[in-house]
């Protein structure tokens, strides 16, 4: 066992979620060892969207200078496109989202938990949990047995806390695809400073996203959720490339910079595992991303404050291990989960509507107007 192996809290993966559970444990005067199969900093698959109230966790979790210093574009509201062209807004106000890569933000994140006193070892992987009388007391990480107290699984959809907690992969309508690439030339933004999302029947259950431009780069793609993908029948890319086509004035001039990329999203399920003696999940490993927009960088950002919050009352304050299991799933589900499965419905009936042309009627567009541009339902995002 290597000389810095002893912790408290052994955080697996030190993306946003591992990162925001490091920070709040080590706050509390826990010792905490982050542990990441990469190298920092390190390119990531994704949307590059954060929420308002994301950058305000951002912020809170020391990072905030770092994040206003990124490269970076505002994002001051966001409009919902009907097939016909009609807008549905929704305006932040004051407090203002961020497009910003993820090259940057894990990096910005991953440095304040050092500046916390988090034990950072990059180019590392835990290979597995270890388990002894049905509690988890460490990992076997890089070829080596890790004690610790407490196990924060950050790491991601294949996380290796599946197996300890029995946990089935993520099917169906609680399964996301994507796929995104960088544009240079992007012509005609609806509005500048506003993220545009279309809503068509050949993305059922999803829709194609234009961000606003980082440094003259759009990030733009296509989101459906499993489900509803394996009924089209038709490849992503293919789905991709239909959804630029339909935009010629947009896309028409424009360079593609570097490969489309996809990945795939666990959505929010109130049935999943969250933890167990000894183990906590936080982010994409405890199945947290909002199915109605496939958003996950607030969801992973707060499960892992609540994982580190789980770790401090049982390390720190000394409550019982299943009060702070029971605990710290209730908050998800209050939080995260039960919002956002309410979310996955409307979904569905949005889904439907775009597939029957039922938007056309005034009075579906004026719920759209309340659920959507009002932000009655938000979780993520402040709407003023």
């Amino acid at each position: 066992m290597t000389a810095d192996a002893n912790a408290d809290v052994l955080v697996a993966g030190a993306g946003p979620a591992g990162c925001a559970a490091a920070i709040t444990a080590a706050r509390a005067g826990l010792r905490v060892l982050l542990v990441d199969r990469a190298t920092f900093p390190r390119p990531k698959v994704c949307g590059d969207a954060l929420s308002n109230r994301a950058v305000a966790l951002v912020a809170s979790l020391g990072a905030g200078a770092g994040l206003d210093a990124a490269p970076h574009a505002d994002v001051h509201g966001a409009l919902a496109l009907l097939p016909d062209g009609t807008a549905i807004e929704r305006a932040y106000g004051s407090a203002v989202g961020r497009i910003v890569g993820r090259l940057d933000l894990d990096a910005l994140l991953v440095d304040a938990a050092v500046r916390a006193g988090v034990t950072l070892r990059e180019a590392t992987s835990v290979e597995s949990l270890t388990v002894e009388h049905g509690a988890v007391v460490g990992a076997r990480v890089a070829g080596d047995d890790v004690r610790s107290r407490w196990v924060v699984a950050a790491d991601g959809p294949g996380s290796v806390a599946r197996a300890a907690l029995g946990a089935a992969k993520p099917l169906g309508r609680h399964l996301g695809v994507s796929a995104t690439a960088y544009f240079e030339g992007v012509a005609g933004a609806l509005r500048e400073g506003w993220s545009e999302h279309w809503f068509h029947p050949s993305l059922p259950c999803g829709y194609g996203w234009i961000f606003p431009a980082v440094d003259g780069v759009v990030n733009a793609g296509v989101y459906l959720r499993r489900d509803a993908y394996d009924g089209a029948g038709v490849p992503l890319q293919r789905l991709f490339a239909d959804f630029l086509a339909r935009h010629p004035e947009r896309f028409g001039g424009a360079t593609r910079i570097g490969a489309v990329r996809s990945w795939q999203l666990p959505l929010a399920d109130v049935r999943a595992p969250t933890g167990m003696a000894g183990l906590v999940t936080a982010g994409d490993a405890g199945q947290h991303i909002d199915p109605l927009t496939g958003e996950g960088i607030w969801q992973a950002l707060r499960s892992g404050v609540l994982a580190g919050e789980a770790c401090v009352a049982a390390l720190r304050d000394g409550r019982a291990t299943a009060d702070v299991l029971r605990a710290h799933r209730w908050k998800l589900l209050r939080e995260i989960d039960a919002p956002s499965t309410l979310r996955g419905r409307i979904q569905d009936a949005m889904s439907a509507a775009v597939a029957s042309g039922a938007w056309r009627n005034p009075a579906l567009r004026r719920a759209l107007r309340w659920g959507y541009g009002s932000g009655a339902l938000e979780v993520s995002k402040t709407v003023s």
